[in-house]
């Protein structure tokens, strides 16, 4: 996990530019002892990895290091360059933690290290991992081989909480699953068996997802509360046949000037829910036409997404599909390639950007299969391709950036897209999309407090307020570290709040229906170009041990 960290971080160094050797007085160590939580029994051979939480572009960038810790759970990392960094520790049969962690889904505490800084305090408690078993029957009460199970959790995507796969499991020929290695906390179980299409050919029937106890619908599903290291058996499921339809049809479009060879899938997902598995279904060549076949789909409204490749680039498209009593025969599903959008980052005060970044364009609907986000590196004079880009809407963003940049324009033609979002339709290509950033990026630093005292490990979001807060480049997050200290940096100017949590769900912070209740609690902020800012905020405690 270090490894690929680390080479991730060194891709972003400036070209050029190689790091100066670090003075050897200036460097830093973290020592401490990781133990088992509850009993305190030191833990031999856990892996303990200490990351940079910046991309900084400065010669004396933080590299980072690990240790394994020995018989008595102790552990070393030495030769740290002075930087903020999060140990992340992780042991078979235990939860991967990093140190000071309050939410099992969210990031722990932030060690800042001053030059020569030798930190010899730390203690991690690791939890043992959960387990939660059970069974898989069929509508006789025989047990059911190789039924997908899977523990689900809730999450935020776009502001929208949706239950998403955290651990998959297959029963085995007594029907009997194990999902192992769960953090404590909550969770949604679901079975679902994809019969081969042999035996949907004979009998017609299929089945649904079901979630325990029993039920298709995942709002009406009870959910499995585990603690650290318990096993909570007994999650036995049954599973409901109805009678399913063929869906028959062929993607067009796209035509290729070397059809053999080209591979391609469709696939057909639930439109109410993102979370519900999809069926899969390869692209044949048949009589010059790429057809595919359903041949067991339970009654529902479906979104079908079809991928094939031409000439080396994916080819597109999305349609809604109703099953209701009947077959669906001749269904066609037009599919295009994307477009190529070239564009320059500049920065603002300079003729060149002169740094390593990366254009990314987001799509603002995600639950859809194959869709079309896509992002280019820029070359040293800012210029970059974004290639193969499918209609729809996207939001811009630009990362790699100094730690004071901030992204202040995009045109795309001369067009604003920055605020209301970039839409592509094929049938319009576009030139250029210009984008212009700052190194005048904002600051907002502060301490948590709770009964008086710094509070470390906190949550510390910062929002923008409406109508701004359907754009996800304005939100900010940061970890408090050992002090009680946050630093938020590169942020656009506007007005915010500034939200300190002792826990809470991934992304919650984006919902609207989620931050209603708390907008007393948030302290306000002006952010003008350049400017910075402390404040002080009260920790917002958690109401439910289970988030």
């Amino acid at each position: 996990m270090f490894t690929t960290l680390l080479l991730l971080f060194l891709q972003i160094v400036p070209q050029g530019q190689q790091p100066t050797a670090p003075n050897p007085s200036d460097q830093c160590s973290i020592q401490g002892v990781v133990v088992s939580a509850g009993t305190g029994e030191p833990l031999h051979k856990a892996s303990v990895d200490a990351f940079p939480t910046e991309n900084r572009r400065a010669n004396d960038q933080p590299q980072g290091g690990g240790a394994i810790t020995d018989a008595m759970g102790r552990f070393e990392i030495k030769d740290l360059a002075p930087g903020n960094y999060r140990l992340s520790i992780e042991r078979n049969g235990y939860v991967t933690q990093q140190y000071g962690q309050r939410n099992s889904q969210g990031p722990g505490t932030i060690l800042t290290l001053t030059a020569g800084q030798k930190t010899s305090n730390i203690t991690v408690q690791l939890i043992p991992a959960s387990v939660i078993s059970g069974h898989v029957f069929d509508e006789d009460g025989e047990p059911v081989l190789n039924a997908q199970v899977t523990a689900m959790r809730f999450s935020y995507e776009n502001g929208q909480r949706q239950l998403v796969g955290s651990k998959i499991s297959q029963t085995n020929d007594l029907g009997e699953f194990r999902l192992f290695g769960l953090t404590p906390g909550q969770y949604f179980v679901r079975a679902i068996l994809r019969p081969n299409r042999s035996e949907v050919a004979k009998t017609r029937e299929g089945y649904v997802p079901i979630y325990y106890p029993g039920v298709p619908d995942s709002t009406r599903a009870a959910p499995v509360t585990v603690k650290g290291g318990e096993e909570f058996s007994g999650v036995d499921i049954s599973l409901q046949p109805v009678r399913t339809l063929a869906v028959k049809g062929a993607v067009v479009g796209c035509p290729s000037t070397n059809p053999v060879g080209q591979g391609g899938s469709v696939f057909l997902s639930d439109q109410a829910s993102a979370s519900s598995p999809g069926i899969n279904a390869p692209v044949r060549d048949l009589n010059g036409q790429k057809t595919f076949e359903f041949p067991g789909v339970p009654p529902g409204s479906y979104v079908l997404s079809a991928m094939v490749i031409r000439d080396g680039r994916q080819c597109i498209g999305h349609q809604a599909v109703e099953v209701t009593d009947a077959d669906i025969e001749g269904l066609m599903v037009n599919v295009s390639e994307g477009l190529d959008i070239k564009g320059q980052v500049r920065v603002e005060g300079q003729l060149e950007s002169g740094a390593v970044t990366f254009v990314n364009l987001r799509p603002k609907v995600t639950n859809e299969m194959f869709f079309s986000g896509t992002n280019d590196s820029t070359k040293g004079d800012g210029t970059f391709t974004l290639k193969n880009v499918h209609d729809g809407d996207y939001e811009v963003n630009v990362g790699g950036l100094p730690e004071n940049y901030y992204l202040k324009s995009a045109r795309l033609d001369g067009v604003d897209v920055l605020t209301a979002g970039l839409t592509i339709d094929g049938r319009q290509t576009p030139q250029m999309l210009d984008i212009l950033v700052s190194p005048d990026g904002a600051g907002v630093d502060g301490v948590v407090m709770k009964d008086d005292q710094p509070y470390q490990g906190a949550t510390v979001t910062l929002v923008p307020n409406p109508p701004y807060r359907g754009q996800r480049r304005l939100y900010s997050t940061a970890t408090s570290d050992q002090n009680g200290h946050f630093n938020l940096q590169g942020l656009a100017p506007g007005d915010y709040k500034v939200f300190a949590w002792e826990k809470i769900e991934p992304g919650a912070y984006t919902s609207t229906d989620f931050l209603q209740p708390y907008e007393d609690l948030g302290v306000s902020v002006h952010v003008a170009e350049g400017s910075r800012n402390s404040v002080q905020v009260d920790l917002i405690p958690a109401k439910d041990a289970s988030q």
